[in-house]
């Protein structure tokens, strides 16, 4: 059954075969031709009555008598008679040039008009997008456990992104406690973590890792830690079975100074307590009154040997711990692949650093920006920003595509996971992960470029297409 487009132009082809139509109405039946095999097969039937037609033609009277006049005209007459461009004019070599080009620029326009429709029909969709909430958190997972302490829990979240088997739930008793503790200054909370990031010990050690899952139990992992000072860290998650579900490599990296956030308050413990066989001095945060996360770091190296993070209600929603510590010779197995690669952040990054984004802030809702990765590759370009003062981190993504449930904003947050808000901003996706509070997500998306739905234009779409052909070319 012919299409309405069809049923509308039909009635032209006969003309069109002519060259008899004006030439706003000779373009849309063009148009219309090259994406239509069905009334290009219809205009040939036509073309071919036609040229019966002529040949009919050579034994009627009217045509001897053209035949006649056209011997008069001589040379002067580059065409039969009949198919003069007017009633009484007879042909002329001016009016046979002036036909050509009319027909060449028909011609050239027929070739501009199908390579358009071409276009338009090679022309890539765009990278659909199905888990991005999944997806912004293994980043997040991999991105911030290169500048953090926290490397283990980032490996462990990673991990279960990933479909790890960790196992059923367990309990889990907090060291947190409230006794004996005295104020201490934010310089001197930064001094503490920024040791055990600076560290220059090299260990190998087993942690413990737990995840809260909202109901009172624990998912949990075991990491194996080898870190050689000034190469970086391998990392080794088990799963429930005690198989080694992966390994990766976290190459040492420099980051900005650690500033502790203006509205915490801390506090440290007078005596030291003992973790894993070692002294440790314990520090706290506290955010209005309530605990934010707590740390105990080795007396003697400055490294961290405990730490847990807490929700509104003083629950644990993370804790990583070393069960088992040896410092000293530590050596890095080879082939272990590098999960992430990132650059540190300088003030002097080169020019084009900064891919998709109109700008890549040099810090975001107090946060510095300490690392950076980018990708420009055609087709699936994309940039990550990471902040962290060395006590929050957040980590900022760019990157082309569209939402595949074809919604346009999310938030997405739960117990021992980071926050994720992602939102559609015209032909690609921006999104946040934190393992702050929402609070501070939203502070950090309304830094960056807002919603805006993904809309391709005909003109974006003949764009695509022709950068595609060239490509190819």
């Amino acid at each position: 059954m012919a299409s309405p487009c069809c049923e509308r132009i039909r009635p032209d082809l006969s003309a069109y075969a002519d060259q008899t139509l004006p030439p706003k109405r000779w373009e849309q039946v063009a148009y219309h031709l090259a994406g239509c095999a069905e009334c290009r097969a219809e205009l040939t039937a036509i073309d071919a009555v036609c040229s019966e037609l002529s040949k009919c033609r050579a034994s009627d009277p009217s045509a001897l008598l053209a035949s006649r006049l056209e011997s008069i005209a001589g040379e002067q007459a580059a065409a039969p008679l009949y198919m003069a461009s007017g009633p009484g004019e007879l042909p002329s070599a001016r009016r046979t040039r002036n036909r050509r080009v009319a027909q060449g620029s028909v011609a050239m326009l027929v070739v501009v008009m199908s390579a358009v429709v071409f276009a338009v029909l090679i022309a890539p969709e765009p990278l659909r997008i199905s888990d991005p909430v999944k997806a912004a958190r293994e980043q997040f997972s991999m991105s911030s456990s290169a500048v953090s302490v926290n490397e283990a829990v980032g490996a462990v979240l990673l991990a279960f992104e990933r479909g790890a088997d960790l196992g059923e739930s367990v309990s889990y008793q907090s060291r947190h406690n409230d006794n004996d503790m005295r104020p201490v200054q934010p310089e001197h909370a930064a001094r503490l973590l920024r040791g055990a990031t600076d560290s220059s010990a090299s260990y190998t050690g087993t942690q413990r890792v737990w995840i809260s899952d909202g109901s009172g139990h624990y998912r949990n992992a075991s990491v194996r830690t080898t870190k050689v000072a000034g190469e970086g860290a391998q990392l080794e998650v088990f799963d429930s079975r005690g198989d080694r579900f992966m390994s990766s490599f976290l190459p040492a990296i420099t980051t900005s100074p650690v500033d502790a956030p203006e509205d915490w308050e801390f506090t440290e413990g007078a005596q030291v307590e003992s973790v894993g066989g070692r002294d440790a001095v314990h520090l706290q945060a506290n955010d209005g009154g309530r605990p934010v996360a707590a740390w105990w770091f080795d007396t003697d190296s400055g490294v961290l040997l405990w730490t847990e993070r807490y929700e509104a209600s003083g629950d644990v929603t993370l804790a990583m711990g070393y069960q088992e510590l040896r410092l000293g010779e530590a050596t890095l197995s080879e082939g272990v692949a590098q999960q992430i690669s990132l650059e540190p952040a300088s003030k002097s990054q080169t020019a084009g650093w900064c891919i998709g984004l109109a700008s890549c802030p040099q810090e975001i809702a107090g946060l510095p920006l300490v690392a950076y990765a980018a990708s420009d590759r055609q087709g699936h370009r994309s940039m990550t920003l990471v902040y962290s003062d060395g006590f929050e981190s957040a980590v900022v993504g760019w990157t082309e595509g569209v939402l595949a449930d074809g919604t346009t904003q999310q938030l997405a947050q739960g117990p021992g996971v980071p926050t994720v808000e992602l939102w559609q901003c015209d032909d690609a996706v921006i999104w946040v992960t934190t393992n702050g509070s929402v609070d501070l997500v939203s502070e950090i998306s309304q830094q960056l470029p807002q919603e805006e739905p993904y809309q391709a234009s005909l003109v974006d779409k003949i764009k695509a297409g022709i950068d595609r052909l060239v490509s190819v070319g």
